[in-house]
């Protein structure tokens, strides 16, 4: 049983690590402005750059708007703490959003997140790319928040409270790869 589930969590660890594309961009005000975020939104959409499967050298980076795309792989009403956060996060140090219609964003950051369940616990597993307008991926950020409780429904376990800590890190981050990074 637990080869089985380590099985299980080393494929989905491997998904998250694949994707590289999401089909429309997420309101900074945490509305979606597309379809729901799903697991199929990690399809590549037609034309996608190959490019945005691996990581580019990092040049200097040049001052720009950061878009922040729709998330996948966890439901809205979870996500809506976490892109609330990163708001006002970003406002905080600095970072300028750009809005889900706004076409001069520099780059873009893509979140996809899945939950799973083990021994009355949950593991929330996210990677963020970070990519150029272009779609190049330039980094990425990944890591895991565990939370005590299990269920069939892994995410109804989930608290904003984790989610907040997610995009805390996550713009932490971010902010800490531009600065050493930039032109």
């Amino acid at each position: 049983m637990i080869k089985v589930r380590l099985s299980v969590m080393l494929l989905l660890a491997g998904f998250l690590v694949a994707c590289n594309s999401t089909e429309s961009t997420l309101n900074v005000q945490g509305q979606t402005t597309g379809e729901q975020t799903t697991a199929a939104a990690a399809t590549p959409p037609a034309g996608a750059s190959p490019a945005a499967a691996a990581p580019q050298a990092s040049a200097m980076l040049k001052p720009g708007k950061l878009q922040i795309a729709p998330l996948v792989g966890a439901p809205v009403n979870i996500v809506t703490p976490l892109t609330h956060r990163m708001n006002d996060v970003a406002k905080t140090k600095g970072i300028v959003l750009a809005g889900s219609n706004d076409k001069d964003a520099a780059y873009v950051i893509r979140g996809y997140f899945s939950a799973l369940a083990e021994n009355n616990q949950t593991t929330i597993l996210y990677v963020w790319d970070i990519t150029d307008a272009a779609g190049n991926r330039l980094h990425r950020i990944q890591g895991q928040e565990k939370v005590p409780g299990a269920a069939a429904d892994s995410w109804s376990v989930v608290t904003p409270a984790t989610m907040q800590a997610i995009a805390d890190k996550t713009m932490q981050e971010y902010a800490s790869w531009f600065a050493a990074n930039k032109a």
